[in-house]
């Protein structure tokens, strides 16, 4: 992520790269040519001076930690998504910019899609009516390694803060209730219940309007993410990124220009303009559900207060089954 990001703001007029932090040797020596200061660790950005906000993509379980360093420096962040792999991590980073004074932005960069910005505004006009359903699927072309995996969080947390980040922010409602199954068997390299390859969420909105996940890290086709929604007054497909090869030197358009959309909108609210993309309540909400998909997905049902628990399909198949 490092390095699309990299490209991404390489490609802005916007934005003056102050320098690279990567603690790697090896890593470091290859980004010489970048022809910018490189440093070995945080402290030794701070120490320069010289950086007027930070963006982070180091792994997610040091999201949180690194919000808290740069934020108690006054420097504002962009962090990766998630920040932090639990709600609590994720709050704690956001408390920590919010008594520092700075700004804290995550990176949802699906905000930045102009095919989603575009379905957003119809929504936000009523052109689509009252929104009954909306699915929203995200298709990896292969698993991440082995060692990724072992403290990514899982898929909903890994991948799943995506979706449930874009549902609240089209439709503008909250999840009030989730459920969540694993498709297929349990990969040997899933550190937990929680880390299937493929998984489908159930969930229901403030608004009424009930909500479908699909994720999955084995499909045909190159990385892929796509939408459907339905209304009283309309019906509408959008699929925004399909099969992007996002990894590679001519990576996807939609990718990276959503990322460079996301860093200039960044930039903007470090000067002094509004934020334009997800906050930290943003961010502590997605890893909210997140977590309870992925309690789902470990055997446990979850409601929010106030809503009915649910029953899980296998209990009302077994209900059928024995006639009770």
């Amino acid at each position: 992520m490092g390095r699309v990001h990299l490209a991404a703001i390489k490609a802005s007029d916007q934005i003056a790269l102050a320098g690279i932090v990567e603690p790697a040797d090896a890593v470091r020596a290859n980004l010489e040519g970048e022809h910018v200061p490189l440093f070995a660790s945080p402290q030794e950005l701070i120490a320069a001076g010289t950086a007027e906000g930070v963006l982070i993509a180091a792994p997610s379980p040091v999201h949180a930690t690194l919000v808290s360093q740069f934020a108690a420096a006054g420097i504002p962040v962009l962090c990766e998504k998630p920040i932090g792999v639990s709600p609590e991590e994720a709050a704690r980073a956001r408390d920590a910019a919010s008594e520092a004074g700075v700004v804290l932005q995550a990176g949802y960069w699906r905000r930045f899609v102009p095919k989603l910005r575009g379905l957003r505004a119809r929504i936000e006009a009523g052109k689509l009516g009252e929104i009954y359903q909306l699915s929203c699927m995200q298709w990896d072309h292969e698993p991440p390694s082995a060692s990724f995996r072992a403290d990514s969080g899982g898929i909903a947390i890994d991948m799943g803060v995506h979706e449930i980040d874009q549902i609240r922010w089209l439709l503008g409602e909250q999840i009030e209730w989730v459920a969540a199954l694993a498709a297929g068997r349990l990969p040997p390299e899933a550190v937990s219940a929680a880390d299937p390859d493929a998984s489908v969420v159930l969930a229901k909105l403030s608004g009424g309007a009930v909500a479908t996940i699909s994720l999955g890290r084995r499909f045909p086709h190159a990385d892929s993410c796509w939408l459907e929604l339905w209304g009283s007054r309309g019906y509408e497909r959008v699929p925004f990124m399909w099969d992007a090869d996002v990894w590679s030197d001519a990576s996807d358009a939609v990718f990276v220009g959503a990322m460079q959309a996301q860093a200039e909108a960044f930039a903007r609210a470090v000067r002094g303009g509004p934020c334009e993309g997800a906050g930290g309540d943003d961010a502590v909400a997605a890893l909210t559900v997140a977590a309870q998909v992925a309690e789902s997905l470990s055997g446990r049902n979850y409601a929010w207060p106030g809503t009915a628990p649910c029953k899980s399909p296998q209990s009302a198949a077994r209900a059928r089954t024995f006639g009770t």
